[in-house]
C-alpha cells in the first residue's frame, strides 16, 4: 500500500510539474512574439509612406489553394509598406524573423531579381535599414531566391545589426530598381519573436524530460 501511494503521489507531482512547465512555456512564447501576420485578415496592420496608401494587395496564392498572400500593385523605393505600430526591441536580446517569399519571374523581370525587400524603419519612413532582399541595394543581403517557388526563411538579428535604434517598424517593398514589374514578388507568414534564452531552453528541456518520464 505504501509503494502504491508513493507511486500515485509521484505521478501527481509529475503531472503538476508538467502542467506548470507547459503553462510557463506557453506564457513565455506568447510574450516573446513581437509581430506576426499571415495576411488572412487583410492589411489592417500596415500603412504606407507618411501613413498614406501603399501598394500592397492581398491575392490568392499563385499556386492555388485558399491561402491569401501579399503582393504589390506598384514598384517603390525607400519603403512602401510599414507596420502600423512600432515595436520596442531589447538591445540585449536576439530576435528571429521568419517569412515565406516567392519570386515569380515574368518576361519583363530581370532574372534573379523580382524586387522583394525586407527591412526595418523608425518611421514611415525615417531612418531605415534594408536587411534581406533579392538584391543588395542599400546594404541588403541578397539572399531571397527568385526561382518561381515558395521558400521559407529564418534570420536572427539584434538591434546592433539594424543600427537604427530599438523602436522600429517592419518595412516591405517591391523595389523599383529591380527592373521587374509589380506583382512578381509575394510574401506570407511573417513572424518576429525573441530567440529563447538559455534559461527558457532549459525549461523547455525540463518539460520534455518530464513528459518522457510520464510516457514510460
Amino acid at each position: 500500500m505504501q509503494t502504491e501511494g508513493n507511486q500515485t503521489m509521484s505521478t501527481k507531482n509529475r503531472m503538476v510539474i508538467t502542467t506548470l512547465v507547459i503553462s510557463a512555456t506557453a506564457a513565455m512564447a506568447q510574450a516573446d512574439v513581437v509581430f506576426s501576420d499571415d495576411f488572412e485578415s487583410g492589411l489592417g496592420l500596415w500603412t504606407g509612406k507618411n501613413d498614406r496608401a501603399h501598394s500592397g494587395v492581398i491575392v490568392d496564392d499563385p499556386f492555388g489553394g485558399l491561402n491569401s498572400v501579399l503582393s504589390f500593385k506598384g514598384l517603390k523605393a525607400g519603403g512602401d509598406m510599414f507596420t502600423q505600430n512600432a515595436f520596442s526591441l531589447n538591445s540585449e536580446q536576439s530576435y528571429r524573423i521568419s517569412f515565406d517569399y516567392l519570386g515569380l519571374a515574368t518576361e519583363r523581370t530581370r532574372v534573379g531579381d523580382s524586387g522583394g525587400y525586407v527591412g526595418f524603419s523608425v518611421g514611415t519612413p525615417s531612418r531605415h535599414s534594408w536587411q534581406w532582399a533579392t538584391g543588395s541595394v542599400s546594404g541588403a543581403d541578397d539572399v531571397l531566391i527568385d526561382d518561381g517557388q515558395w521558400h521559407s526563411y529564418e534570420f536572427d538579428f539584434t538591434t546592433a545589426d539594424l543600427g537604427i535604434g530599438p523602436d522600429v517598424r517592419l518595412m516591405l517593398e517591391d523595389f523599383s530598381g529591380s527592373r521587374g514589374v509589380s506583382g512578381d514578388a509575394f510574401f506570407d507568414n511573417f513572424a518576429i519573436a525573441a530567440v529563447p534564452t538559455p534559461g527558457t531552453a532549459a525549461l523547455l528541456g525540463i518539460g520534455g524530460f518530464v513528459a518522457l518520464r510520464r510516457r514510460r
